[in-house]
């Protein structure tokens, strides 16, 4: 339960960035630093899936819980880690972690490390504030959770089920003729 909430922690466009990462309303156009050597990104089907590390990548969220944390919003939320723009030359590919903030918060028990480049949460970029919100707004009647990351040249997927599910949204109605 605790440890599925983590897999939200990717939404990480986060209050707290690398005094390198510009700020966002500052009014002045900047180029983001690469946070590592600049070389080009290897293609997501290129790299090969990283080993088991210290926590879960798998499991059930409560669904009263992951609202209670949602009904917070992300800021609140957020405040536990610190997160840089990862950057391939120009090219922005990822929310890095930095740091955990909240040694004692739900990352504890799952499989993120600093330095892990978050891509996607479930299926979605999470690159700018409205992509954030979009899909943070989403998990409200998500019945998944998943976060996609690189770490270091290879991949790994989080993966957690939101109990109990919800039923889809029925199709949207037709307009009257």
């Amino acid at each position: 339960m605790r440890a599925g909430l983590a897999a939200l922690v990717f939404l990480a466009c986060g209050p707290r960035v690398s005094p390198s990462a510009p700020a966002a309303d500052d009014g002045v156009e900047h180029q983001a630093e690469p946070v590592a050597a600049a070389r080009p990104a290897t293609p997501q089907a290129e790299r090969p899936v990283a080993p088991p590390g210290k926590g879960l990548r798998t499991g059930t969220i409560a669904r009263a819980r992951l609202n209670a944390v949602l009904d917070a919003g992300p800021a609140n939320f957020l405040r536990q880690l610190e997160v840089t723009a990862r950057m391939s030359g120009d090219r922005f590919v990822g929310w890095q972690l930095v740091q955990l903030l909240d040694p004692s918060g739900p990352l504890h028990d799952v499989d993120v490390l600093p330095g892990d480049v978050l891509r996607t949460i479930n299926g979605k970029s999470v690159a700018r504030p409205e992509e954030l919100q979009a899909v943070w707004d989403s998990l409200r009647t998500s019945n998944a959770v998943t976060a996609q990351l690189w770490r270091g040249e290879r991949t790994l997927e989080l993966a957690f089920t939101v109990d109990p599910t919800v039923a889809p949204a029925a199709g949207t109605p037709r307009p009257a003729r």
